[in-house]
C-alpha cells in the first residue's frame, strides 16, 4: 500500500474512530515503506512504518477464511487479567507478550491465539466505545457475562490486505447479548 492509498483509506474511516489510540512502530534497519498489516498489542492498533524487503509479513491465521474459533470464558478472563498485569507493570506503555505467555494462563490445549485475539477485540471495543460496556465493568474487570458472551460471539478474522471500517464483529449485537445474559443471570438469582 502506498502512502497515498493509506491516506485515501483513512478519509473513508468513520470520524468517531479517529480518536482511537494508535501506536506507530518506527522503521527498523533494512526496512522501508509503509505496511498495510495491522497488529494488536494489548488492545492497541499498531501501524508498522516498516515493511520487510522481499517476503511479505505473515498473516495471523493459517486459515484466512471464517470466524475466530470459540474459546473458554475462563481463558478469556485469564488473558484479560494478564493484559491488566502488563499495563500495571508499565503504566502508559503498550506491550506485547509471546505466545507462550498467553498459553501459560490458558487451560491445557487452548487456542491461545484465538483467546488473545478475542481479548484484544474486547479491549479495543472498550477503548473505542467505553460507554457501551461501562455498565458491566468494575475496576477494569468485566463481569462474567462479558467474558461468556465474548468467548463465543461471532468474530471475523482480521486478514492481511483487507481494509475494514470498524471492528470485525457487530459491536451492537455483542452488547445486546451481554444485556440478555446479565438479565438472565439476574432472573435466575432472584428465583433461587
Amino acid at each position: 500500500m502506498t502512502l497515498r492509498e493509506l491516506l485515501k483509506a483513512l478519509h473513508a474511516v468513520d470520524h468517531k474512530y479517529l480518536d482511537a489510540l494508535v501506536l506507530v512502530s518506527p522503521a527498523s534497519a533494512g526496512n522501508e515503506g509503509i505496511s498495510h498489516v495491522p497488529a494488536l498489542y494489548v488492545g492497541n492498533v499498531v501501524i508498522h512504518l516498516a515493511e520487510p524487503k522481499g517476503e511479505a509479513p505473515p498473516d495471523l491465521w493459517e486459515q484466512q477464511a471464517g470466524d475466530v474459533p470459540v474459546v473458554k470464558p475462563d481463558d478469556l478472563e485469564n488473558v484479560w487479567r494478564l493484559f491488566g498485569d502488563m499495563k500495571a507493570r508499565d503504566p502508559g506503555q503498550s506491550g506485547a507478550a509471546g505466545d507462550n505467555v498467553y498459553k501459560s494462563v490458558c487451560s491445557p490445549g487452548a487456542d491461545a491465539l484465538s483467546v488473545w485475539y478475542r481479548a484484544s477485540m474486547l479491549a479495543l471495543t472498550i477503548k473505542m466505545r467505553p460507554e457501551l460496556l461501562a455498565p458491566w465493568i468494575s475496576d477494569g474487570l468485566p463481569v462474567n457475562a462479558v467474558f461468556e458472551v465474548a468467548a463465543t460471539f461471532p468474530m471475523e478474522k482480521m486478514r492481511t490486505g483487507i481494509v475494514r471500517e470498524g471492528l470485525p464483529f457487530d459491536v451492537e449485537e455483542l452488547v445486546k447479548r451481554i444485556e440478555r445474559s446479565v438479565g438472565e443471570t439476574s432472573s435466575s438469582l432472584l428465583k433461587n
